[in-house]
């Protein structure tokens, strides 16, 4: 069986953060000289459970899968874009990502299940290994519950079933409701089936995936500065909201105290970064002539347009100052 050769690229690039050798995974495969980033190249199946063993292994985390599906977020928006230019159904998108799934990683299966209740996706996978098997469906559950939360009008809170052994995690990432099952699921009500995909949160995403990946681009470049490592995984997990320092902090093998004492060293801090971040897309979305200064503040997660516009006083003061 293969997969894609970009999925693993995508673990050997979370891998550096977790402080290990991206170079010593990839001597374990047999074709090292492969260009993961080309989507025609396919590697075994095999050869990518083994790089994820090592990977759990290094974090000496359960939650690596999680983890791992939250790193994700920027690289699934492309998606969820695709889906949306091929239908307005939310049914019909979901069917689209259930056969790609099949497709392009089947390690990970998904199966629908309807009532006169519930429209259910259930996550199942054949591999034995129980570790490897939580932490695909872990990763897996993430992906898709979050490409579905995108696809929905805001009155639809998905519930996440699945047979944890601890809660918090799982309630840490999803926010929403989490129950406990024996299989992995994603329900809701089954009226679902009859909505129209989010076409206002589609066109958000549209607006702002290009600029995402430019900026990803750029701060991958330098990322030898550990500020510069920040920002990278802030904005691989911008969905497309930008995460706080708890959810960053998380993919990272250091303390809440030893990131801020390192960001400061470097004479940077975590909000410091975000307010960056947020500046630049400022500047790129004020070229939306249709976009009132509202439509930015909303997209940049600000609650209040006189909040975005004091933020765009403090930016204009600190570039007049060369603070920035």
């Amino acid at each position: 069986m293969k997969i894609l050769a970009p999925y693993l690229l995508n673990l050997l690039e979370y891998a550096g953060y977790q402080n290990i050798d991206k170079e010593w995974l990839r001597s374990r495969m047999s074709k090292q000289k492969m260009d993961l980033s080309d989507p025609a190249e396919v590697i075994d199946v095999e050869e990518y459970l083994a790089i994820l063993d090592k990977i759990i292994e290094g974090t000496n985390n359960n939650y690596t899968g999680l983890r791992f599906g939250a790193y994700l977020n920027l690289s699934s928006l492309g998606l969820v874009l695709e889906i949306s230019l091929s239908t307005s159904s939310f049914e019909h998108g979901i069917i689209i990502l259930k056969n790609y799934l099949d497709t392009n990683f089947p390690l990970v299966s998904a199966r629908l299940i309807e009532d006169s209740e519930n429209y259910t996706l259930q996550l199942d996978c054949f591999i034995e290994d129980q570790r490897l098997k939580n932490n695909l469906l872990d990763m897996v559950l993430c992906i898709v519950y979050r490409e579905m939360k995108l696809m929905l009008p805001a009155e639809f809170k998905p519930l996440v079933r699945l047979p944890y052994v601890d809660a918090k995690p799982y309630k840490d990432v999803f926010k929403e409701g989490v129950a406990y099952n024996s299989n992995y699921q994603i329900v809701l009500p089954s009226e679902v089936v009859k909505v129209e995909i989010n076409k206002n949160r589609i066109r958000e995403i549209e607006l702002l995936l290009p600029k995402f990946i430019s900026m990803l681009k750029d701060s991958k470049e330098s990322d030898k500065d550990f500020s510069s490592q920040i920002r990278s995984m802030t904005l691989s997990m911008c969905s497309p909201e930008i995460p706080n320092f708890e959810q960053v902090q998380k993919q990272f093998f250091y303390s809440k105290r030893t990131i801020q004492r390192k960001l400061t060293k470097e004479g940077m801090s975590f909000r410091k970064i975000v307010s960056n971040i947020k500046r630049e897309l400022s500047h790129y979305l004020s070229y939306e002539k249709h976009l009132k200064t509202k439509d930015i503040a909303y997209i940049l997660g600000y609650s209040e347009s006189s909040a975005y516009l004091h933020a765009l006083k403090e930016w204009k003061k600190a570039n007049f100052h060369g603070l920035s």
